[in-house]
């Protein structure tokens, strides 16, 4: 899923040839793209790369939305989505200080095209699901990770009541949690079309230059060849890139509790120490770039 240029998949299925000729037989690799560019450029690459490597008959390039599929894969398959979480929707939940209800936001535009936030507490389905999911799974508590920020429910009551004090217009609400949505419906996706998959993502646990709020995201834009971060997610549709932290631990409990299967996660480091050939990635110098590098980056696999 998101495969972008298609590197990956001719590096995956060159290794399999070259070490599984049995395995490689059977083979298939199917791409689900939502980008229709993406997938001109995927299929530009069938038609060149793949094909001079022998692959073009095990490819299957698919545009569409993972959110629109429709058809049940019986067979066993690896589902693979590597930094695709992190362009995963989320919602924004606020909770009532003295009551701890949760308030889901929702953006609204102006004649002006201004935007702003109104909060309500009736959850849509989604956001009431991950509420329940989470409290059960959990036993009624969110212990949050620490990468992502100080979680509102975990903040002492005299102090959510001193912020109230000290800013009279927020409306007795919280600090904003922004909630993976999003990823608990792919799971829905993943148990009811596939249920022989086994799972490899990987994502980033944690990014610098967020907004405000536990689990927020970067909100980020170029100009002048610079990245330039703001401090809002309300900005004008399509000319930002907005990037979610994912907590993996609670993506792994959230997977089990609705697919029904157990998953592993690790670190960047952790994961490439078991399954890399870290020997062949270490310098002169003694210095492993594959292992060092990526730091805020995390596995996850069934």
């Amino acid at each position: 899923m998101g495969a972008g240029n298609g590197t990956l998949m001719l590096d995956i299925l060159d290794y399999i040839r070259e070490t599984q000729p049995d395995v490689y037989s059977r083979t298939r690799y199917n791409i689900i793209e939502i980008s229709s560019s993406l997938a001109s450029k995927q299929l530009s690459n069938l038609h060149r790369r793949v094909a001079s490597a022998g692959h073009a008959d095990k490819v299957n390039i698919i545009n569409k939305s993972i959110f629109a599929w429709d058809t049940e894969v019986p067979e066993p398959c690896f589902f693979i989505a590597l930094e695709v979480f992190d362009n995963f929707a989320h919602d924004v939940i606020r909770y009532d200080n003295t009551t701890l209800q949760p308030y889901q936001g929702n953006v609204v535009i102006d004649k002006s095209g201004d935007f702003f936030e109104i909060y309500s507490p009736d959850l849509d389905p989604w956001a009431a699901e991950f509420m329940k999911l989470r409290n059960r799974t959990l036993a009624g508590e969110y212990v949050p990770a620490w990468e992502l920020g100080y979680h509102p429910l975990a903040q002492p009551k005299i102090w959510r009541g001193l912020k109230n004090s000290i800013l009279p217009f927020r409306g007795n609400l919280s600090d904003p949690e922004y909630i993976p949505t999003r990823y608990l419906e792919f799971l829905h996706v993943l148990r009811d079309y596939f249920p022989e998959h086994r799972l490899l993502t990987s994502d980033f646990t944690h990014l610098s230059e967020t907004i405000p709020g536990y689990n927020a995201p970067v909100v980020q834009t170029v100009m002048e060849n610079k990245m330039i971060p703001i401090s809002t997610y309300m900005a004008i549709q399509g000319f930002f890139d907005i990037l979610f932290p994912t907590d993996f631990d609670l993506a792994a409990q959230l997977y089990t509790a609705v697919c029904g299967k157990l998953i592993k996660t690790a670190s960047h480091r952790e994961f490439l120490e078991v399954w890399a050939e870290v020997d062949a990635t270490s310098t002169k110098t003694g210095e492993n770039p594959m292992l060092s590098f990526y730091q805020n980056a995390a596995f996850m696999y069934s």
